[in-house]
């Protein structure tokens, strides 16, 4: 399952959240790779506004959890027959 955040860009620093006066970035997370593996985050958009990598990162993470539902409910399935 992957799990989507937002991050200030690279040297920049965010005061507040929502800091509008800064960039951000939205990453990817892959919760089935161990932590200590390399290749667990991606970076998906850079160079956005606050509310527009708030807003790409919650229809991602929508998106992702309805997949997961129907993934969860095709395995169940599957242990039924």
């Amino acid at each position: 399952m992957y799990i989507y955040t937002i991050q200030a860009m690279p040297g920049q620093k965010a005061k507040f959240e929502g800091d509008t006066s800064v960039k951000y970035q939205v990453k990817r997370v892959n919760t089935e790779i161990a932590a200590s593996k390399k290749g667990r985050t991606e970076i998906i958009r850079t160079n956005l506004e606050y509310e527009d990598a708030l807003r790409l990162a919650d229809g991602f993470n929508e998106k992702e959890g309805k997949s997961q539902t129907i993934r969860e409910e095709v395995a169940r399935q599957k242990n039924v027959t």
